[in-house]
């Protein structure tokens, strides 16, 4: 399976920016000292703007393992079963880099996201807690920039974060890092991100990111995600500690470092191969591209400020067995979305392709192969329709009802770390990763090395009537994923007749591609 290799990914002004080591260890002093007049032993990590660890200190006793809300504790080594993640005893280091980076990675100049936000839009429901609404834009984004994943670059230990206590970290308008602070034990999601809770763990990551706030024009307040004002945190930024007060006692698992090279820039490149696959040439690899490249120029985004501003998307082209053709990235769009791109891309392949029904079967995965739903190759699906079938409920949103074909349903809290296909597809890889500190491919299956997306972007690519490949976009708003995905494929859609939004599950037809109402603002 060929992973990306090699391109200009990150803009020069934050290589320019990059945290000292004397400001990185700043960081988690301030993090500390708060930490402790909460008192709160804690773990607390910084993290450059790609994700990588600067710094992990832990300070004197602070709980060494978190444990994944859900089930009693139990060691990582007897892997998933049937509870998923659920009880799994991790690392508390693992968890507070996990916070840092999903607040550097979910960050760009237009919009500053925290591991408040990022609960806010991947639960069942959309706003969270209210019923009869489908689930969030981001549904399954937390079971991204794995660190299995075979796509080299933006990767976290347990990958996306949605427990408060991770915040972005910013030098003039310019993400170069994140502050994530575990301290209680636990780690999961919250349920309810929009309640009045007061975290110790936020408040000592608020405390941390004082001089590298983000900014207030940016902060997740200010977006509306179709119509509804996301949260970025419950507390304001503690007043700072005193100059002479010393840092906690404890221990450094990681002492400060300052900038380390980057992973997206390797000498001599400035953008990602583009190759042929076994049904596209290069030359059409880099029209889909360029398609797709040229919509983000009139796509207002949806999560981006000012208003009005182009959207900052990646884009990634596979072919039909999931290998990168090419792929591309609008400057400033969120490093979360390279992960999440060739997932999306691979998704809608997969699903497309007239082997998936065979190869989950084969893979003790098909109790997922349900409801009657062709995999085998007649149906062209996309990853919006992949995510609508892995909904907790069905149809999504609608308490009561059986869980979608992709999903067993609800415990009786719902939580990203349940059983479910997606998660199904990357547990063990996950757990054993963890417990040998090692990383491979995601899943055993060919084709999906870093997982599947549940979320819009993801559109199969057609040519003379069979499937050549996929293209998948992440980046600034779900709808205008879609968009940008379509203007993609133009000249390789699939055979109308074949999409997947000619067809019903349970008397509900399945989605195909959402657009914004109004794209251009």
């Amino acid at each position: 399976m060929a992973a990306l290799a090699g391109a200009a990914l990150a803009p020069a002004s934050a290589v320019a920016q990059a945290l000292s080591e004397a400001e990185v260890g700043a960081v988690v002093r301030e993090a500390a000292l708060e930490a402790a007049r909460l008192g709160l032993p804690a773990t607390i990590a910084v993290v450059d703007g790609e994700g990588n660890a600067l710094a992990v200190f832990r300070m004197d006793g602070a709980p060494v393992a978190s444990v994944v809300e859900g089930q009693p504790a139990r060691p990582v080594a007897g892997g998933c079963g049937e509870q998923g993640l659920e009880g799994l005893a991790l690392p508390a280091e693992l968890a507070a880099l996990s916070k840092a980076g999903t607040g550097a990675l979910l960050s760009s100049t237009g919009h500053a996201f925290s591991t408040r936000t990022a609960a806010f839009v991947v639960q069942q429901n959309f706003p969270p807690g209210v019923e009869l609404t489908p689930g969030g834009a981001f549904f399954g984004l937390l079971l991204s920039s794995l660190p299995c994943t075979d796509v080299p670059g933006a990767a976290l230990p347990l990958g996306l974060s949605g427990d408060p206590g991770g915040q972005p970290l910013y030098r003039r308008g310019v993400v170069v890092g994140g502050v994530g602070v575990e301290g209680d034990g636990r780690t999961g999601i919250d349920v309810d991100p929009v309640d009045a809770d007061l975290p110790p763990e936020e408040q000592a990551a608020l405390a941390g990111a004082r001089a590298f706030a983000a900014p207030a024009a940016i902060r997740a307040e200010s977006v509306l995600l179709d119509g509804i004002r996301l949260p970025f945190a419950n507390g304001e930024t503690p007043a700072p500690a005193s100059p002479e007060a010393p840092r906690p006692p404890g221990v450094d698992l990681l002492a400060p470092r300052g900038a380390l090279p980057s992973r997206l820039l390797p000498a001599g490149l400035a953008a990602y191969p583009t190759r042929a696959g076994a049904a596209l040439s290069a030359a059409e690899v880099a029209r889909i591209l360029d398609q797709a490249a040229r919509q983000t120029l009139t796509t207002s985004a949806a999560i981006r400020r000012p208003l009005r501003t182009f959207v900052r998307v990646n884009v990634a082209v596979v072919d039909a067995g999931g290998d990168v053709l090419g792929f591309f990235r609008n400057e400033d769009a969120p490093l979360f979305g390279i992960d999440a791109a060739v997932q999306k891309a691979r998704t809608a392949a997969f699903f497309s392709g007239p082997g998936a029904a065979a190869v989950l079967g084969a893979a003790g995965l098909g109790r997922y192969l349900r409801d009657g739903l062709p995999f085998d190759g007649s149906v062209a699906y996309t990853s919006r329709a992949v995510g609508f079938l892995a909904q907790p409920f069905f149809p999504p949103g609608i308490v009561g009802t059986e869980p979608g074909p992709f999903s067993v349903g609800p415990p009786p809290e719902w939580s990203p770390f349940h059983p479910g296909l997606q998660l199904d597809l990357v547990c063990e890889a996950l757990a054993a990763s963890w417990a040998r500190a090692g990383a491979g491919a995601c899943t055993p299956i060919p084709g999906l090395g870093n997982g599947i997306a549940l979320h819009a972007g993801g559109v199969p690519l057609y040519k003379d009537g069979r499937l050549a490949g996929a293209i998948g976009v992440s980046g600034d708003g779900p709808d205008q994923d879609d968009l940008v995905a379509s203007a993609g494929v133009v000249g390789f859609e699939a055979p109308p007749e074949r999409r997947c939004d000619r067809l019903t599950a349970r008397g509900v037809r399945l989605p195909y591609v959402k657009f914004p109402r109004h794209p251009e603002r």
